[in-house]
C-alpha cells in the first residue's frame, strides 16, 4: 500500500494548500511508532536518511540527487576460494524504510485532520475473486487503516459487464472525499483494461496509468501528476540507502506498466545526470 498512500497523501496536499501543525500521532500510528522506536534508535545513528522534503512526499522528480554519506564499509574476511567478492551484493532493508514512512505520513494526516478537517481517502475497485488480487487490496486497506487514511471498495463479480466498472470509477471521481483511485489488476479477460484505466480522473490517477501521467512522464520537460508506485518506491529504497548510481549500469527486467516501463522512464529522466544506462 506504501506507494499508493504516498502518492494519494501528496495529492491531498496539493489540493489543500493548508498550513499543517504540529500534534500527537493518532492511535494507530501510536503503536507503530512505540515499536519502532527502541529498534530504531541504533539504525538512525548509522544510516543517513534524507530530509522530510524526501521526494516520497511530494509528486516532483528531481533531476539531481546528492547520495547521502554511507557508514565505513566492514573490512572482508579473508580471500576464500571460489569466492568473488567484487560482484557481492548489498541487502537494501526496504522494511524498516517503509516503517518510516508510515510514521511520518500518519503523523502528516493526523495533522491534516486537525487543521482542515478531513483525511485523505483511496478508493479501490476490485473486479473478480483472485486470491491473488484480494491479498493485495487487503493490504492495502490494512495500510490506510494505519496511518489514518479513508479507504473505500467496490468489489464486483468477475462476470460483471465493463460499464458496472466505469461506472464505479465515476463515482468514484465524483465523490468529494476519495482523492485517489486505482482498478486492481488484472480484469477479468473479456474486459478493455486500458477504457477502464482511462475513466480514471487524470487528478485521482494515484497508479499513473492514465496516458497523460504515463505520457508526461516520458517527457524530460514534463512533470506527470502521479508516478507508478513500484517504480517510485524501487528509487526511493536506492536513495535512502545512498546506493549510488553515478555511473552504473541498470538493468531492469521486465516491460510492465506497472514496474519495467516506469522505473526506465524515471531512470531516464534523471538519465542526464547519472549516466544510467539501460536495458530492458
Amino acid at each position: 500500500m506504501g506507494g499508493a498512500a504516498v502518492a494519494l497523501f501528496a495529492a491531498t496536499r496539493r489540493r489543500c494548500f493548508i498550513p499543517l501543525v504540529t500534534s500527537s500521532l493518532p492511535r494507530a500510528a501510536r503503536g507503530l511508532h512505540e515499536a519502532a522506536a527502541a529498534a530504531g534508535e541504533d539504525k538512525a545513528r548509522t544510516r543517513r536518511r534524507r530530509s522530510s522534503s524526501s521526494s516520497f512526499l511530494g509528486p516532483d522528480i528531481t533531476d539531481t540527487w546528492d547520495p547521502p554519506p554511507r557508514p565505513a564499509a566492514s573490512p572482508l574476511p579473508p580471500p576464500a576460494a571460489g569466492v568473488d567478492y567484487e560482484s557481492t551484493a548489498t541487502i537494501i532493508d526496504g522494511k524498516s524504510i517503509a516503517e518510516d514512512i508510515r510514521l511520518q505520513i500518519a503523523e502528516e494526516v493526523l495533522q491534516m485532520k486537525n487543521a482542515a478537517g478531513h483525511v485523505p481517502g483511496l478508493a479501490v475497485v476490485l473486479v473478480g475473486d483472485r486470491k491473488d488480487s484480494q491479498s493485495y487490496v487487503r493490504f492495502k486497506v490494512k495500510g490506510c487503516e494505519e496511518v489514518g487514511i479513508k479507504s473505500l471498495l467496490a468489489e464486483l463479480p468477475r462476470n460483471c459487464t465493463e460499464d458496472e466498472v466505469v461506472d464505479s470509477v465515476s463515482r468514484f471521481n465524483e465523490d468529494p472525499s476519495v482523492h485517489g483511485v486505482l482498478v486492481q489488476l488484472p480484469l477479468p479477460q473479456h474486459m478493455d483494461e486500458e477504457k477502464i484505466l482511462n475513466a480514471i480522473s487524470l487528478d485521482k490517477d494515484v497508479d499513473g496509468f492514465h496516458p497523460l501521467n504515463v505520457g508526461n512522464l516520458a517527457l524530460r520537460s514534463r512533470k506527470p501528476l502521479f508516478v507508478s508506485c513500484a517504480a517510485k518506491a524501487c528509487l526511493e529504497l536506492l536513495f535512502q540507502s545512498g546506493i549510488d548510481l553515478m555511473g552504473k549500469h541498470v538493468t531492469i527486467i521486465g516491460r510492465s506498466k506497472v514496474v519495467g516501463l516506469p522505473t526506465s522512464l524515471l531512470l531516464q529522466k534523471i538519465q542526464r545526470r547519472l549516466l544510467v544506462d539501460l536495458t530492458l
